[in-house]
């Protein structure tokens, strides 16, 4: 019941994304305001930070993730934000729908900065969005 309540969530928010981009002057990654850093950002805004980064990456394939929060912090506004991307199995995006699974982690940080889980190793690694 929990992973439907937060795929709608996040479906909502991907939504909101898609009708209210982001100024022109934060599509930058790293382009947050030092108040922002400071006291934190809201999960929408380190959401839209992290979809903002991973579109410009070649061969994004956002439209094939599902994006779950993990931070355990029911503050409206944090320092640290994490996400999960989780593939979307179905007709358009191929695999088996029964299965889904975990693709990276994300922590997107106030001040902008993103890190990505690196298993190997278990830890975060700076992300770095065009390669």
């Amino acid at each position: 019941m929990y992973l439907i309540k937060a795929t709608i969530c996040i479906f909502i928010a991907v939504l909101l994304t898609a009708c209210h981009p982001l100024p022109e002057s934060k599509q930058t990654v790293g382009l947050v305001d030092n108040q922002s850093t400071a006291l934190g950002i809201t999960e929408r805004a380190a959401f839209e930070l992290l979809i903002v980064a991973l579109e410009q990456r070649p061969n994004a394939d956002v439209d094939c993730l599902q994006f779950l929060p993990e931070s355990n912090n029911d503050d409206a506004i944090a320092t640290t934000w994490e996400f999960a991307a989780m593939e979307v199995h179905n007709e358009v995006c191929g695999g088996d729908p029964d299965v889904g699974h975990v693709r990276n982690r994300y922590k997107v940080n106030a001040n902008g900065s993103m890190m990505i889980y690196d298993p190997r190793e278990g830890e975060y690694e700076p992300f770095k969005g065009l390669q």
